[in-house]
C-alpha cells in the first residue's frame, strides 16, 4: 500500500486579478470542465471559490507527481461543490487510487490537501 499527498495554498487576490484581467480565457484554460458551482452558488465569493479549486488541482497534481505520474492542471477535473465536490482523475487512473481531499478559503487565502491511496501497489515488498 502506498500513500501520496499534495497540498497547495493560493492567494485569493491573485485569482481575483487573473479573473479581472483574463476573465473567461483564464477560467476556460485552467478549468475546461467549467466552474458552474462557483458561478451559480458562490457569486459573492467567486475568487475564493475559484482559488480553492485551483489549489485543489495543484494539490492533486503534486500528489500524482509524488506517485511518479506526470499530469497537468487540465488533466484533473473538479466538479460540483459543497458536499458534492468531486475530483476526476485522468483517464486510466480512476480505479487505481482511492482519494481524499479537502478545500477551504477565507478572505486572503485558499488551501487544499489531496491524498492518494494506492492499495495494490506493485512496489510493495
Amino acid at each position: 500500500m502506498k500513500l501520496y499527498s499534495g497540498i497547495d495554498v493560493v492567494s485569493v487576490e491573485r485569482v481575483r486579478r487573473l479573473i479581472a484581467e483574463f476573465g473567461d480565457r483564464f477560467l476556460k484554460k485552467v478549468f475546461p470542465e467549467g466552474v458552474n458551482y462557483c458561478l451559480e452558488k458562490r457569486k459573492g465569493e467567486l475568487a475564493g471559490c475559484i482559488a480553492a479549486r485551483f489549489a485543489l488541482k495543484e494539490a492533486a497534481v503534486k500528489a500524482l507527481s509524488s506517485a511518479g505520474l506526470e499530469v497537468g492542471l487540465k488533466d484533473v477535473k473538479v466538479k460540483g461543490g459543497g458536499r458534492k465536490l468531486r475530483v476526476k482523475l485522468p483517464e486510466g487512473l480512476e480505479g487505481r487510487f482511492s482519494t481524499s481531499y479537502s478545500i477551504s478559503h477565507e478572505r486572503d487565502l485558499a488551501v487544499a490537501v489531496f491524498i492518494l491511496l494506492e492499495e495494490n501497489s506493485c512496489h510493495d515488498p
